[in-house]
């Protein structure tokens, strides 16, 4: 436990900022519902947001984290195999509770386009199962905290944090999930991602050192 505490305290920035904001973000989901909550969003749109948000949500696609697992290999063994652990017991995690213990969660159109002018912006394909939680989302917010706790520049939390959130917010926009989804799925990236990088990149790190694809 104390290496998880060291973890924690070392990039506390970090974790309180992200927390904040996961409090922050419950708080109306305690008084609205997810279906008032996801047309106000809706309500919400126009011409540059439907193409920044079309193209900012491919980070959280998993063919961004495996590039980045491919890049360090270059670099550092033990961060590459951290990475594609974290990647793959993060991600079969939330496939398991999507269509194990969620299968029967619809997507928001699969709820409200009957009764409701959902704005769908052009190019995104509608969807209607395995609502939650947000794979996008769990893989948006594992690839940040994954790089905060590998990366030496304190600072770069300061970008890689919004950038999740907005990530996260990409799906509410993009009509693929509700608030609940990506909050769920942000705490499954990050916390998933912490105690993970905790079990094995210690291990990773005894068995490779500075071995890479560089430096053999």
């Amino acid at each position: 436990m104390q290496g998880l505490r060291q973890l924690l305290s070392s990039h506390k920035q970090y974790f309180i900022g992200y927390v904040l904001i996961l409090i922050i973000t419950i708080i109306p989901q305690l008084f609205i519902s997810q279906n008032e909550l996801f047309l106000k969003v809706n309500e919400l749109h126009n011409k540059f947001f439907d193409q920044f948000f079309y193209w900012l949500t491919y980070l959280g696609d998993g063919v961004t984290f495996i590039v980045l697992i491919i890049v360090l290999l270059f670099y550092s063994y033990s961060k590459a195999l951290s990475g594609l652990v974290i990647f793959l017991s993060t991600s079969i995690f939330a496939q398991l509770l999507k269509n194990l213990f969620f299968s029967d969660s619809y997507r928001p159109l699969k709820y409200l386009s009957a009764q409701n002018i959902i704005h769908i912006p052009d190019g995104v394909s509608p969807l209607a199962n395995n609502s939650f939680p947000s794979g996008h989302t769990v893989t948006a917010f594992a690839l940040a905290t994954f790089l905060v706790l590998i990366y030496t520049k304190r600072n770069i939390w300061q970008t890689l944090l919004p950038v999740a959130w907005l990530i996260a917010y990409s799906r509410i926009y993009l009509t693929h999930h509700f608030p609940i989804d990506v909050w769920v799925g942000s705490v499954i990236g990050t916390f998933g991602t912490l105690l993970v990088f905790w079990l094995v990149s210690t291990s990773f790190e005894n068995r490779f050192g500075n071995k890479s694809l560089l430096n053999r």
